[in-house]
């Protein structure tokens, strides 16, 4: 196994897990250094006006774990004291110069403050319960030290707490603005394929036909506006241009997207859950690709893809979202409380993509946040409800509705169509999980083959031979939008698009969309991995309400051809039995769920796009049976399955597993690792560690001969103070560093290291439970757990190391030894320590020619217990 330190969700985490005995016991202490927040970089040398006496409680700590050299230096894995006392002092510099300290100021412990952070690096994790804490400690700073009275403080606090409404209330508005730009610009794109309006250019085919009765004699199409008399000449003529037009949107998407910005590509819903749960994807959320992503949307929606713009919603709500906090200083420092704002947000993309705001609010709650507070409910109903009334404001379809393809029924349904409703949940959680994996397979091919170097060509083709197969069919030419819109809606005499209304043609009509169903599927699959911004909630959609219109036509036929079936007995005479468009819009739901694996969001967006109370009831029948199809085909949805074939380290806060054995079974070892000494590095020695190890971070101990652990430092945070005292003229390279209890035998100049690291990260017993590691890293949001006996470091488990050995039990191989593996352990245990370990020596950078005995006999009889069960776990040697 790798060594986790080179994981890059191994940043210091300032709490601790005890657990010295054979019982897990929780203990929290957190710096309370609030003069720099996490997040962003410590500043060369701000003047600090008060800062966090510790040394009260950091001697009392020193004193009564000075005795004992091993475990007990750490003086906190039984003690009750938890929380380092708070109380103003004077400032960094003033007590510096009065106490005659050797510390320099850059990154000494009084000027900084305990447990700082660097800012977090790109692909890390963020400090859960770090961040957290510092808001709470912030907050009730500022309360107490209100500056100018008990009204100014008042004032402050209601300064602060109305920071994230005014940007969820400024991330409402903007979406409702950008969900009509975008709108109107993908429509007008689209019918700037078959023609242009005479009476303006910038007008679409709606607007610019919207008085006419019958024909419009304003929309003129290129064959006639170039003369061509000839039909079959006209018809090539649209042909050639359709195609034409599709590949010049879908060249200029991915153009802009492949170029300036290559988050935008996809539909962005697994990366904002990766987010959630604290993964740091740094530009994902940023202005260039919220710019990229609205255009490129409607450039690719356009093109005649099998894709929407529902999806992307999602993302561009988050990116909104992102800018604004960048406001705010509190905000933007403070990881948490952004993401807290990012779930309220996302519920904003739901809100306008489907002119439902509630189930904006139920979408954030069950897909995309990954701890959802009560208070985050209330904020994502607002932002929601602030985009919905926005969006109805600006009007941009001037039909009162959200989104197009809002419906109202005036018939009922009746208890023998639930059978047929049935149904169709289970034909489309069928037809959805085998979208999702023709689709990941050709996700997974396209990292594997030399397609992933030719992504604009890819688009080009693709667009290309989509228009060539869409335009022969009308169910495939038309958009998504168009096409849902019309499969929702009632026949009446008005309105028969595409002939669904005909009784002569039903049967052919009921084939066609049987076929063009299954062609979309294909469609579908190949765009979803385009580099363009994709979204497959409408053509998921799509597809599922043809197949439920065409069982809807097929039975309102037989309904027809034999009214007096008993199975029809409930109908009455000379009256419409059947209406095929309630049919799909349960097909609709029940494909969207298979492929998302979402349900209460789903019956929510059709119960608030059809206003129907009557149609819950098979609405939540088709998606309860679609979903239960989907996962006992496959497991994971279509955003945890791209979470899964990137990597990302994500545990769903909803998986189930149990994992077997325990955490020494899982754990990188000591020996393994590199290490940094509580005393005795140097400025050098440090900076040559960081240049020949990779790793992430680094446990400090109070020696390599006791292993004693001391605490964890970040390499991010190395970095930081390295090159502050390197830039510094009053620090050679034979400086010493302070990594522990500040030694009176040091010379002066000392780094000091202490604010930076984190002396209670979180341990456990070298032989717990999996399943407990496992709870703690998805609970408490931790990046990693050091396993310890008595206080001696044992190894380390980081939040991959956990991902890994979930997904490899959904694979059915975890816990099985391979030959190979077994071969490779006998060999580094039979022979010599100079041929298996490095040059340096066996703890990676540290060699100590005095190692504890004790230690190495202690690592080698795990290693052999571990060896001699998977021996006989293959069956080789018995249990005797």
């Amino acid at each position: 196994m790798a060594s986790p330190m080179e994981d890059d969700d191994t940043i210091g985490l300032s709490h601790i897990w005890s657990d010295s005995r054979s019982e897990s016991t929780t203990t929290r202490r957190t710096g309370a250094g609030d003069s720099a927040a996490n997040g962003s970089t410590v500043p060369p040398l701000p003047p600090i006006a008060a800062s966090i006496d510790v040394d009260t409680g950091r001697k009392q700590a020193e004193s009564e774990g000075s005795s004992d050299e091993d475990a007990s230096y750490m003086g906190s894995h039984n003690r009750s004291e938890s929380m380092v006392p708070l109380r103003r002092i004077r400032s960094s510099q003033e007590a510096l110069l009065d106490e005659g300290s050797d510390m320099d100021v850059i990154t000494g412990w009084l000027y900084n403050g305990p447990l700082q952070r660097a800012k977090y690096e790109d692909f890390s994790t963020i400090d859960w319960i770090h961040d957290s804490t510092r808001w709470r400690h912030s907050a009730a700073s500022a309360r107490r030290q209100g500056g100018g009275g008990r009204g100014s403080s008042r004032v402050s606090g209601l300064v602060e707490a109305a920071k994230p409404w005014v940007v969820l209330a400024a991330v409402g508005f903007t979406m409702g603005l950008l969900a009509t730009c975008i709108s109107v610009a993908t429509q007008w794109l689209i019918d700037i394929k078959s023609g242009h309006c005479r009476t303006g250019f910038y007008l679409n085919r709606r607007f610019c036909c919207w008085n006419a009765d019958d024909i419009c004699m304003d929309w003129e199409s290129w064959s006639e506006w170039l003369h061509v008399r000839w039909a079959w000449a006209d018809w090539l003529l649209q042909y050639v241009v359709f195609m034409a037009t599709g590949v010049v949107f879908a060249g200029a998407s991915t153009y802009l997207v492949t170029e300036y910005a290559p988050y935008a590509a996809g539909q962005g819903i697994a990366e904002i859950k990766t987010i959630m749960s604290g993964f740091m994807m740094r530009k994902f959320l940023g202005a260039r690709t919220l710019c990229i992503k609205c255009v490129g949307v409607a450039l690719s929606v356009a093109s005649g893809l099998s894709l929407g713009k529902e999806g992307t919603m999602v993302h561009i709500a988050c990116c909104c979202c992102n800018v604004y906090t960048r406001l705010f200083g509190s905000l933007r420092a403070n990881e948490v409380r952004r993401r807290e704002l990012l779930s309220a947000a996302s519920a904003a993309g739901i809100s306008v993509a489907f002119g439902a705001p509630i189930a904006g609010v139920l979408f954030s709650l069950e897909q995309v946040s990954y701890y959802f507070t009560a208070k985050t409910m209330w904020r994502s109903l607002f932002c929601a409800a602030a985009a919905a009334v926005t969006l109805k404001f600006f009007n941009p379809f001037r039909t009162g509705k959200l989104v197009p393809f809002q419906v109202t029924y005036d018939r009922t349904w009746d208890l023998f169509e639930l059978w047929f409703f049935l149904l169709i949940g289970v034909i489309s959680g069928v037809v959805g999980t085998l979208q999702n994996r023709l689709a990941l397979y050709l996700m997974e091919f396209r990292q594997r083959s030399a397609l992933k170097t030719f992504a604009r060509g890819e688009v080009v083709v693709t667009a290309l031979a989509t228009a060539a197969i869409s335009y022969l069919s009308v169910y495939l030419r038309a958009d998504a939008v168009t096409l849902v819109s019309n499969l929702f809606t009632e026949c009446s005499a008005q309105l028969d698009d595409a002939g669904l209304c005909s009784a002569d043609d039903r049967a052919s009509n009921a084939a066609a969309l049987l076929v063009t169903s299954a062609v979309r599927v294909v469609l579908t699959s190949v765009a979803c991995g385009l580099a363009v911004p994709v979204g497959m909630f409408l053509p998921s959609m799509a597809t599922g309400a043809s197949i439920g219109r065409a069982i809807g036509m097929l039975i309102q036929t037989l309904h027809e051809h034999h009214p007096a079936w008993r199975l029809f007995s409930a109908c009455k005479p000379d009256v419409p039995c059947i209406t095929p468009g309630v049919y799909a819009l349960v097909g609709a739901a029940s494909m969207l769920s298979s492929t998302t694996r979402m349900t209460v969001t789903v019956v929510v967006i059709m119960f608030e796009l059809t206003d129907a109370l009557i149609y819950v009831l098979p609405i939540m029948l088709a998606v309860t049976v679609s979903k239960a199809v989907a996962d006992a085909a496959a497991k994971d949805g279509y955003f945890e399955a791209i979470i899964n074939l990137h990597g990302y380290p994500f545990l769903a806060a909803d998986q189930e597993y149990v994992l077997r054995g325990t955490s020494d079974e899982l754990m990188i070892r000591a020996s393994e690792m590199a290490v940094l000494c509580a005393a005795g590095e140097t400025l050098d020695s440090v900076a040559a560690l960081l240049a020949r190890c990779s790793y992430s971070g680094f446990p400090i101990v109070k020696s390599t001969r006791t292993m004693a652990l001391v605490g964890y430092i970040s390499r991010a945070d190395v970095l930081l103070v390295v090159g502050r005292a390197q830039v510094s003229s009053m620090y050679t390279g034979r400086s010493l560093c302070c990594l522990g209890r500040a030694n009176g035998n040091q010379e002066p100049p000392v780094v000091d290291f202490r604010p930076w690291i984190d002396f209670a990260p979180i341990t456990i017993f070298h032989a717990s439970d999996l399943n407990l590691v496992a709870e703690m890293f998805r609970q408490l949001g931790v990046r990693y757990v050091l396993a310890a006996h008595q206080g001696m470091l044992l190894g380390i488990i980081t939040k991959k190391d956990i991902v890994r050995a979930v997904r490899m039990q959904s694979r059915n191989n975890f816990g099985k030894p391979t030959l190979s593996g077994l071969f490779s352990d006998c060999l580094a245990r039979t022979l010599p320590a100079s041929l298996t370990s490095s040059g340096e020596g066996h703890y990676v950078g540290r060699r100590d020619p005095n190692e504890s005995p004790h230690l190495q006999l202690q690592l080698q009889n795990q290693q052999t217990s571990r060896h001699l069960q998977q021996i006989r776990g293959l069956g080789i040697l018995s249990p005797d």
